[in-house]
């Protein structure tokens, strides 16, 4: 199996425990997990002590997030070696003691069985193309979305001013009417009572 380190990955300092959707299998998690050292980190079948691959890579999304994890496999369970995208939801991590603090190892149990794992998508360029496709999509359909609620709301406080300026207008009118109406009336009192 091909070992690989991706140093990019590692310097990023990524913190697993940010995303919330990573199980964790032990008891107190340990907040930082490295990057690093869960590449080439063995992944096991839930219940299963044999070997089912490694986590070959790490899948970020624009933000930063773990999207997946692309686990590479061996040539059993009848994957043919290949390698798959697993979500962070459906991995666990154990921390196992290691020599150092800043080299720890890492079990990996992916929660399925067997077979089940060829049922994931298969980690290759029409993966990465399609997958690179939707995330842009969606990205152009959110500042669509958050443009036309700009819109929205810019057209209703906009028409809400209006509102108010006509209600105060009418207001401002109506009041200037009563003021000219009782003046009139004061006069016209007044011319009464010196008749």
């Amino acid at each position: 199996m091909a070992i690989r380190k991706t140093s990019a990955i590692a310097l990023t300092g990524i913190t697993l425990a940010a995303t919330s959707s990573f199980a964790l299998a032990q008891q107190q998690p340990d907040g930082l997990y490295s990057a690093d050292q869960l590449l080439d980190a063995e992944v096991y079948m839930q219940g299963s002590d044999k070997s089912v691959g490694e986590i070959d890579d790490v899948i970020l999304d624009n933000n930063m997030s773990i999207k997946s994890f692309v686990v590479e496999t061996e040539n059993d369970f009848g994957l043919d070696g290949q390698s798959y995208v697993v979500q962070p939801n459906q991995l666990s991590v154990e921390t196992l003691q290691g020599d150092k603090a800043t080299e720890p190892e890492y079990r990996i149990t992916l929660n399925a069985e067997g077979q089940e794992l060829g049922g994931y998508p298969v980690y290759n360029d029409t993966w990465w193309n399609t997958a690179q496709t939707q995330a842009s999509d969606a990205w152009e359909q959110t500042k669509e979305s958050a443009s036309n609620a700009w819109t929205r709301i810019k057209e209703g406080t906009s028409d809400l001013i209006d509102s108010t300026r006509d209600a105060t207008s009418d207001a401002a009118d109506d009041t200037g009417d009563a003021a000219e109406n009782a003046a009139d009336e004061t006069e016209d009192a007044a011319d009464d009572a010196t008749n």
